[in-house]
């Protein structure tokens, strides 16, 4: 792992020790790269001192720690600053120590990690997951770094390409809210990198029991507690919250903030005239139990933006593993889930009479209710955001792009999965060995590899191979839910080795030329027939030996089921006509129903078939599994 934040730092800082530990104690040998622990105050923690290179071994982790300019202020040299250094160190000492790695997970807030993140692809060839924990660079626009005119909109470009290119080097991407697939879509991540897996909370510190504070802070055992505890700084829009609790009796409901943050000192002086609000200052992690002990509704809140509706924020799963309900001042996936777990409200976070309104509530509906809301909380956290459950889906991920065959029971040989980098050598051999006399498989084994390659980059791609028991692949399909658009960004991005290939192609043969034009050109059209909407599959195949034995259809299932989650309809492909009664009579139990006939300039007779993807569209967890 690589992950500039770790323990014993606080708060979302802590959560990559939980994958950590929770792999080490499933079996994994897990290594992290990390810095020196300095937030969030912008110091080195008690216990530690800098130098080049630090090994310690926490809870079964092997920890490697390297130097970092301490910071977590507010002036942005002083950022890039902690941001870079750590990025040079990691690089220069911490890499070595991944040498041997099945996969590296790398957490990437912030971007900076990319240094290390591609020496070690570079040096190790090792395969790599990236965790996109926060959605950068637009979080840190909205945390105040940005600014208007030409040299912010050059900087946003060139970090935005910056991403692109950890993005492109991933075998998988991880986001943690649900909306962020799209918007990694949309900025042309592959769809069949995308993985949605939630963080978990940090369950040494919210699953365990508390002690309720109420006698020491003077807080009646009848007043509803609002607790908010976190960063207050520009993006949480705390002011808001300050504003709604103007004239709330302190009797019926009372909010403690803790924590501090750039907004703090402002924030202190607005509530001067606010009995309702009560700051408590920075509490230490062991004594976070007592405060969700002693609180009846937590308060989550981020100011409005359009990065808002993608934020899913930490302190999200730990008021739910706390069995707290939440007021939530946001808009988007946080709202989703509360609301959807009967766990919370949520308001307008712009509006101060919108949460004034809830806060009211909050106060009528009294302890006794809240803590109904509660235990929905607690149960939704355990079947969404579990560190069991959240691990299941990692350890699942690392395993099929590692190549390590996937534990399976003892009657399932067959595995289906997205196709990965690790996959196209086999794929491009096995095609041609499918396909002996096929046109694309007398181009050769180089010029497969360049199109299946094209398919790992791709935000249309659809993508399935099935693996044996030993990791073996034994099938495999792609396709596109945009074929147009498709081929047009496949000759674009590889044209340098597609160029290269193909005119050793036309060298071995010039006579297959035009027709070698057309097929890297081909969108699924028929002659003189309008072409179909819906998902292309291009190419399908089962390894010679392997019929018969159900991987066909298992392929065949598993990219229609990916054709379907990614928003098609349905899907379309062509076949052979003559000579190809096994292949069509297989389509056609499949449930694909034959649309037109027609003839190539060759003079080959095809079939075109068409399927209907919407009437068994998986459901969200399907799409994402």
């Amino acid at each position: 792992m690589i992950t500039q934040w770790y323990d014993p730092e606080p708060g979302p800082a802590a959560l990559p020790g939980v994958l950590a530990r929770e792999l080490a104690r499933r079996g994994h040998d897990v290594t992290v790269v990390t810095g020196f622990p300095n937030y969030p105050t912008g110091t080195i923690a008690p216990g530690y001192h800098q130098q080049r290179c630090a090994v310690e071994h926490r809870d079964g982790v092997r920890v490697v720690r390297t130097p970092l300019y301490p910071n977590h202020g507010t002036g942005l040299v002083g950022r890039i600053l902690n941001y870079g250094s750590f990025a040079v160190s990691s690089t220069l000492w911490g890499v070595r120590h991944l040498r041997g790695s099945d996969v590296v997970w790398v957490n990437y807030s912030p971007i900076t990690v990319a240094l290390p993140m591609l020496a070690s692809r570079l040096l190790h060839r090792v395969p790599l997951v990236t965790e996109v924990a926060d959605l950068w660079p637009d979080t840190l626009l909205v945390s105040g770094f940005g600014a208007a005119g030409m040299r912010s909109q050059l900087a946003s470009a060139l970090l935005h390409r910056w991403v692109d290119a950890m993005y492109r080097a991933s075998d998988a991407v991880v986001h943690i809210a649900p909306s962020v697939a799209d918007v990694l879509r949309s900025r042309g991540v592959a769809a069949d990198k995308l993985v949605y897996i939630p963080k978990p909370g940090n369950e040494q510190v919210f699953l365990q029991p508390g002690s309720d504070l109420r006698a020491g802070l003077e807080i009646s055992a009848d007043t509803v507690v609002l607790l908010y505890a976190g960063s207050m700084g520009a993006a949480q829009g705390l002011e808001t919250l300050i504003e709604a609790l103007e004239g709330v009796d302190p009797s019926q409901l009372v909010c403690l903030l803790a924590g501090g943050g750039t907004m703090e000192a402002d924030l202190r002086r607005r509530a001067r005239q606010v009995p309702a609000a009560r700051f408590i200052g920075r509490v230490a992690p062991e004594r976070m139990p007592d405060l969700m002990a002693t609180a009846d509704v937590a308060y989550i809140s981020l100011v409005a933006d359009p990065l808002t509706p993608l934020t899913l924020p930490s302190k999200t799963q730990a008021t739910m593993a706390s069995g707290l309900p939440a007021l939530v001042a946001a808009t988007g996936d946080v709202v989703a889930v509360v609301e959807g777990s009967e766990a919370g409200l949520g308001v307008d976070q712009s509006s101060p009479r919108a949460i004034r309104e809830a806060i009211d509530r909050l106060a009528a509906m009294g302890r006794v209710s809240l803590a109904q809301w509660g235990t929905n909380a607690g149960r939704a956290y355990e079947d969404q955001f579990s560190v069991r459950t959240t691990t299941d889906a990692v350890e699942q991920l690392l395993e099929e792009v590692a190549g390590r065959p996937a534990r399976r029971g003892e009657n399932e040989e067959f595995t289906a999965h997205r196709l990965r980098r690790r996959h196209i050598p086999q794929v491009a051999a096995l095609h041609r060995a499918a396909f002996p006399d096929f046109f694309l498989s007398q181009l050769g084994e180089g010029f497969l590899r360049e199109f299946y390659a094209g398919f790992l980059e791709d935000p249309d791609a659809v993508t399935a191979v099935v693996e044996d028991g030993a990791g073996h692949v034994v099938a495999a399909a792609v396709g596109s839910t945009s074929p147009a658009g498709f081929f047009r960004r496949l000759l674009r991005r590889r044209w340098a080795g597609f160029a290269y290939q193909s005119a050793k192609a036309a060298l071995r043969a010039p006579r297959r030329a035009p027709r070698l034009l057309r097929a890297v050109g081909y969108r699924g059209g028929a002659p003189g027939v309008d072409d179909p909407d819906g998902a292309l599959l291009s190419s399908v195949f089962v390894a010679p030996g392997r019929q018969g034995a159900g991987v066909g259809r298992l392929v065949l299932e598993g990219w229609t089921r990916r054709a379907s989650g990614l928003g098609a309809d349905r899907a379309f492909l062509t076949t052979d006509a003559s000579g190809n009664d096994a292949v069509n009579a297989f389509y056609q139990r499949a449930g694909w129903s034959l649309d037109t006939t027609y003839t190539t300039p060759e003079g080959r007779p095809m079939n075109r078939y068409i399927t209907d993807l919407a009437v068994s569209r998986p459901t969200e967890a399907g799409v994402t599994s």
